[in-house]
């Protein structure tokens, strides 16, 4: 009996062993194994992804204003064209109005006071000069009192300064009226003699790039306000894709992390930007609202594929 027992108690045993035994040895290796991966894994092996969304942009947009009413005689070039700087992009034949605003403009109606009054200023103080002159004669004489010798040469003092004031004033205007005759120039395009004003002015590019939007009302024969753009022009490579991010996600970027960027517009391609802009100042300060910052990342436009106002997606993948 004791030898049955006994054998069937080392069956018993041998069998859970073998039910239990690979299940013990299985537990150590395992956690040994997982320390060993993540130890293997290269630096960024694991990373985390930010997706944010944004708008493209120009880094770099100017308007072209009609400075003054016209009607529109020329258009040069259509939205999407390259244009240089000083480049005539439309003309237009100034409005009688806007020519009555050129010609203030060119001749404005104070440097013709100054120059009056400095005139006026010249005439009286010659006579006072001459008035000085008699009453010291007869003070010599002693047919003029001294009180009214000091009162004349007090005149003469006084005019001298108002004199002097004019010129001043008529110089720094003239001045003016010349800085803004070489501006209203390089605007409209067009030389301005003295005396003259022009019939037709252009509309000039003010820097080189891509025309990116034009007056859907430009074409020849239209009457436009003045002091709305007319044509916009930017630069296009490379755009930049405006992001609104928020804290938590901010605080993990830095300057020239790379970013993949896609468009609903264009499914089929993909874009390398870049962080080029990222700010350490939020507009949102109350307590109660997350902050959100405005960062920037620059893409290549090489194509011109890109265009202002498409909405992008960016992917960036930050080890951890």
């Amino acid at each position: 009996m004791r030898g049955s027992s006994k054998t069937k108690l080392a069956i018993i045993f041998g069998v859970a062993l073998a039910i239990i035994g690979p299940t013990l040895s299985s537990g150590a290796p395992q956690g040994k194994t997982a320390e060993e991966e993540t130890q293997s894994l290269p630096p960024g092996g694991r990373a985390t992804e930010i997706i944010l969304s944004g708008k493209l942009f120009c880094p770099i947009k100017r308007p072209v204003i009609m400075l003054f009413p016209g009607e529109i005689v020329e258009v040069r070039v259509q939205a999407g064209q390259p244009v240089r700087e000083g480049e005539v992009l439309a003309r237009y034949r100034l409005t009688p109005e806007g020519l009555m605003q050129l010609r203030r403009r060119l001749y404005p109606a104070q440097l013709r006071e100054l120059e009056v009054k400095l005139t006026e200023a010249e005439k009286n103080l010659n006579a006072t000069q001459v008035k000085y002159k008699g009453v010291k004669e007869l003070a010599r004489k002693d047919l003029a009192s001294a009180q009214a010798l000091a009162q004349a040469e007090r005149e003469v003092q006084i005019l001298s300064k108002q004199k002097q004031t004019f010129q001043q004033s008529l110089e720094q205007e003239r001045s003016l009226a010349r800085e803004d005759q070489a501006l209203l120039q390089k605007i409209l395009g067009q030389p301005i003699k003295p005396g003259q004003v022009p019939q037709q002015v252009s509309l000039i590019a003010p820097m080189s790039g891509y025309v990116v939007w034009a007056h859907p009302d430009l074409r020849a024969g239209a009457e436009l306000k003045p002091g709305e753009p007319v044509f916009q022009v930017g630069i296009m490579n490379p755009m930049v894709i405006k992001a609104r991010v928020h804290e938590i996600e901010a605080v993990k970027l830095k300057i020239g992390d790379s970013a993949e960027v896609s468009l609903d517009s264009l499914p089929d391609r993909k874009f390398q930007g870049k962080v080029s802009q990222l700010p350490w100042s939020s507009p949102t300060i109350t307590l109660e609202q997350p902050s959100y910052y405005a960062v920037e990342f620059e893409v290549p436009n090489p194509d011109l594929e890109l265009k202002e106002g498409l909405k992008a997606r960016i992917i960036l993948r930050k080890a951890n």
